[in-house]
């Protein structure tokens, strides 16, 4: 009856019939130090404690009598690390799709709540902006001039400097040489300071070639002419009914620069380039921000921009 093994290492050859055994071992292939054991429940032992099994000590082992029932423990396992390293690999593409799916949902959100960022603080420097303004106006009894310029019509200083003490920028404003223009080599390193207040995030460029802080809002010139301010009064439509200052999208001029002041119908509507998707944000008259649609009527725009035509403006 075939219920012999025997086990050298890790591995185990069997059943064997007692003759076969026998065989083996006279053979010299069965060494002293091997393991035997009967049948599949008693414990191993070594070969030399078996009475008559080991009649001389040999180095001679024959690993094909063990190969069959090594291989037999081997294979399943083997089997199963394939189907482990199979069941891996589906789990962790799938989990690789998952993620690009969830970022590929997530990320226009994420976009829009950066574009929602940005316009909000777009929106509060042209509040920020707006209130200086009126200050100013408080002080002086009239908007600040849009650009001023020399009896010899070069330009000096910008409204946006103007109202640097009124944008938490004072001292600023006291160390520029009002005896010279604002381009002037004396006033270079003041004007190359940026100004959070006049830059709209959503723009990169912040400092022009020459190293100058950049504005990205430009007055009604309409209303701040030039070496001319306009008061409240003056403004006939109304100041909720007229723009002061504008988004632009580009073009952009130092905020000292005394021309940095336009046409709100020259820097937005059709054909311009928006400061946002489908848009700019215009700063009116009493001080409050709107948003404009860039497909705004011409017409309308021109209206909004002319503080005493007298026409009546509709819905924008």
């Amino acid at each position: 009856m075939a219920n012999w093994y025997v086990k050298r290492g890790s591995q185990i050859a069997g059943p064997l019939t007692v003759q076969r055994l026998k065989e083996l071992a006279a053979e010299g292939k069965v060494q002293e130090s091997d393991l035997v054991r009967k049948g599949e429940e008693s414990d191993f032992v070594p070969a030399a404690q078996i009475p008559g099994l080991i009649p001389e000590y040999t180095d001679n082992f024959l690993e094909d009598d063990f190969q069959q029932e090594s291989q037999s423990q081997t294979t399943s396992p083997k089997k199963s690390n394939a189907v482990l390293w199979i069941v891996v690999a589906v789990a962790g593409g799938g989990f690789v799709l998952v993620i690009l799916i969830l970022m590929a949902l997530l990320l226009p959100a994420v976009q829009q709540a950066r574009d929602a960022a940005r316009r909000s603080t777009s929106k509060n420097n042209m509040k920020q902006i707006g209130l200086a303004l009126h200050n100013y106006h408080e002080v002086f009894s009239q908007f600040p001039p849009g650009g001023t310029a020399t009896t010899d019509g070069k330009p000096y200083h910008s409204w946006q400097t103007a109202i640097l003490p009124f944008v938490d920028q004072a001292p600023l404003y006291n160390d520029i040489d009002f005896d010279v223009a604002w381009d002037d080599p004396s006033n270079q390193i003041i004007f190359e300071q940026v100004i959070p207040t006049y830059l709209n995030p959503s723009i990169e460029e912040k400092i022009s070639p020459d190293g100058l802080g950049l504005s990205h809002y430009v007055g009604n010139e309409l209303v701040m002419k030039k070496n001319r301010g306009s008061r409240i009064r003056d403004i006939k439509d109304g100041t909720s009914n007229t723009i002061l200052a504008v988004e632009t999208g580009q073009n952009f001029k130092p905020w000292g620069d005394p021309t940095s002041i336009a046409k709100p119908i020259e820097i937005m509507g059709q054909g311009k380039k928006s400061s946002f998707r489908g848009g700019n944000h215009v700063l009116m008259g009493d001080g409050s921000v709107r948003f404009v649609s860039e497909n705004i009527d011409p017409e309308t725009l021109k209206n909004l921009s002319i503080p005493n035509d007298g026409k009546a403006i509709g819905e924008f």
